[in-house]
């Protein structure tokens, strides 16, 4: 009976969710606990405060009666110390003061009677049983209205008599009596509110009790529950080719524990890889980088020497060698392949593509026996490929391509390393994808301004398909032959061929009386010409410097094409006059490829020369006008630049016969 996977993670989520539930709600009535017991002390603070200012109420108006009885006496003596006039004002003051006095003091004994006083702004909750219960509250009610019948009588006084009398020294007998009530109901509603405050934080601490019980109760039971389960946990993680150490699933014991806890930070590195590999992949950056990335770290963990990926054709029926990066143990790829592509109907890798599943052959050599070598397989064993494993990679549900994970031993792959090569294979599917839409893009945009400047000229024609094919040719014949190896790669020459449109970019600032003229150039046309150059590596400039404010650069070889695909070897060119290898490579190359291309194709100024004549103008060139070194391996490989002549010219008569046994030069 198949065990559904939610009835088997119900009983741990139910305990973990009591677990987390008890510690959150133990949590809150810490924090419910600290609310409280600050609320009730800062309501304290503000019951004191608003007691003592009734108490500082009391004692100011026994001060100010006395005051007016003090001036009233004065001025009935006719002791006078000051003019009538003054005597009067400050009479009144007083009054006003004292009557400002009984109002605050009045104020604040109603709210509190109502249960609704506050102090400075601030709320202050009494409880309501105290108010109705408290004699000290009746005996200040009753006697501040015996005070307030005195003070009313105090304030109307003009002069002196009996009545003014016996009202003050009431006033003044009184006052301490008043203030002790306050006093007194201060005390009650404080001792009320600490009570209050115990009863709830006996509450708080017995629901704590009780919810800690529950939270040691559930973690026994999740201990229960994730323990047993932990060899089959680690059996999961040995599938997936995570671990090293060998695995015992019974209880670990002390002995084990140490080993357990290096293979689980091992496993962690393993993991922290392929977070940074998904880092990379959100960062964008370029494949190359994430396919050096999982070339060099992984490798560590599976045993591969080579990495290639074939694309699959937009009419899906071709299978294209694209991508390959080894560790240098194997020579011939992926050169070998590289501009091959095979049927897939003929290969075994139809089905693979159409199943979605990997693939593992332990002996290339055995797998291959009874049937005919084919030719990509001729080429992978020459390279000392004796063992694969070949993944799909599958993009939003559709297969674009597959790849292949290559070592020079025998019987080395296992289905834990099948495994995890899986996930690192749809890493790999996304970066491409991503890379492939990045890189569309990016060239639909520098041809859409290519063919912009193209497109002032008429005559020029193909010419940036011409020109970007006859540049692909010379850095393939470089690359091969291991000439200015540090600079050219394969992955160089795509950037080469892709960005060598751009050359000319900067025309679309030349007037059309000078960019269209037929005939020869003035030599101020021909200075005005030449400003091109800066117009071109300026805009491209503008592009890099953006690109460059979030961590990319991809416009480097376009700059110097632009900028130094008409300098010269011996120095002659323009703008900056540069020789020799102070030219960029990619400049050498284009410049030649555009000579190339202008030599054999019509211009408003001349007639197409034969490809004879345009390589022999070639040849005069060498040393002058060109890097001697890329002449010398276009004059060796003649019958490659034919060929990707006659693929432009394919009706034009070609006068130049080549003979291999005959070399123009070197």
């Amino acid at each position: 009976m198949k065990i559904k996977r939610s009835e088997i993670l119900a009983p741990i989520k139910r305990w973990i969710i009591i677990a987390v539930a008890a510690v959150f709600m133990i949590l809150l009535s810490f924090l419910y606990m600290l609310y409280q017991t600050s609320q009730r002390e800062y309501e304290d603070k503000l019951v004191i405060s608003l007691f003592g200012e009734q108490k500082m109420y009391t004692q100011m108006i026994s001060k100010d009666v006395s005051r007016i009885y003090g001036l009233l006496l004065a001025k009935d003596t006719g002791k006078k110390y000051r003019s009538e006039e003054e005597l009067n004002q400050r009479i009144e003051a007083v009054k006003a003061d004292l009557s400002s006095i009984c109002e605050s003091f009045e104020g604040n004994l109603v709210d509190l009677k109502n249960n609704n006083i506050s102090y400075k702004g601030k709320a202050v909750e009494i409880s309501q049983s105290i108010l109705d219960s408290s004699s000290h509250l009746q005996q200040i009610d009753s006697l501040w209205s015996e005070f307030h019948q005195s003070i009313h009588l105090v304030l109307q006084a003009e002069h002196i008599d009996s009545g003014l009398m016996e009202e003050v020294v009431f006033i003044n007998d009184n006052n301490m009596n008043l203030l002790e009530r306050c006093d007194l109901l201060e005390g009650q509603i404080l001792e009320k509110s600490i009570h209050d405050g115990k009863v709830r934080s006996y509450f708080l601490y017995g629901m704590i009790a009780v919810l800690l019980v529950a939270t040691l109760f559930s973690l026994y039971q999740l201990q229960y529950f994730l323990v047993r389960p932990f060899s089959q946990l680690y059996k999961g993680i040995e599938e997936i080719g995570l671990h090293s150490y060998p695995v015992d699933r019974k209880y670990p014991t002390q002995k084990k524990i140490l080993p357990i806890v290096t293979e689980i930070s091992n496993m962690f590195h393993k993991i922290n890889h392929l977070i940074t590999l998904i880092e990379n992949i959100n960062n964008n950056v370029s494949f190359m980088e994430t396919l050096n990335f999982i070339s060099n770290t992984f490798s560590a963990y599976i045993p591969y020497n080579y990495i290639g990926i074939g694309l699959i054709s937009e009419d899906k029926q071709r299978l294209i060698p694209t991508y390959g990066v080894s560790d240098g143990s194997i020579i011939g790829l992926p050169e070998g392949i590289r501009g091959t592509s095979w049927m897939i109907r003929d290969t075994s890798l139809g089905k693979l593509i159409q199943s979605g599943e990997a693939r593992i052959i332990n002996d290339l050599e055995k797998y291959c026996e009874g049937s005919p070598i084919k030719l990509y397989n001729k080429v992978i064993m020459d390279a000392g490929i004796r063992s694969s494993i070949t993944l799909p990679l599958i993009v939003s549900g559709e297969e674009v391509g597959v790849i292949f994970f290559s070592s020079t031993q025998k019987n080395v792959y296992t289905e834990e390393h099948m495994n995890f090569l899986k996930m690192l294979a749809n890493s790999i599917a996304i970066s491409l994808n991503q890379t492939s839409f990045i890189s569309d893009v990016l060239y639909s945009s520098i041809l859409a301004l290519a063919k912009l400047a193209e497109a002032r000229d008429e005559d020029t024609g193909e010419h940036l398909d011409r020109m970007s094919h006859y540049a692909r040719v010379i850095s393939e014949i470089l690359y091969e032959n291991n000439i200015y190896s540090d600079v050219i790669t394969l992955e160089y020459i795509d950037d080469l061929v892709r960005f060598c449109p751009l050359h000319d970019i900067g025309k679309v600032g030349i007037q059309d009386n000078i960019l269209l003229k037929p005939g020869k150039l003035t030599p101020d046309e021909f200075e005005e010409m030449k400003k091109h150059v800066f117009f071109g590596s300026d805009v491209l400039r503008a592009a890099e410097k953006n690109l460059l404010k979030r961590g990319r650069s991809l416009f480097g070889i376009g700059i110097e094409i632009a900028e130094g695909h008409h300098e010269k070897w011996d120095g002659s060119g323009y703008p900056y006059g540069r020789k020799g290898d102070e030219i960029p490579v990619s400049a050498r190359i284009v410049a030649l490829a555009d000579v190339l291309d202008a030599l054999t194709s019509k211009r408003p100024y001349k007639e197409a020369f034969s490809l004879e004549s345009s390589l022999e103008m070639i040849a005069e060139g060498r040393g002058k006008h060109f890097d001697p070194r890329m002449v010398d391996v276009i004059f060796n490989n003649l019958d490659r630049i034919e060929e990707a002549y006659i693929k432009f010219h394919p009706n034009r008569e070609n006068t130049y016969q080549y003979r291999p046994e005959e070399k123009l030069i070197g």
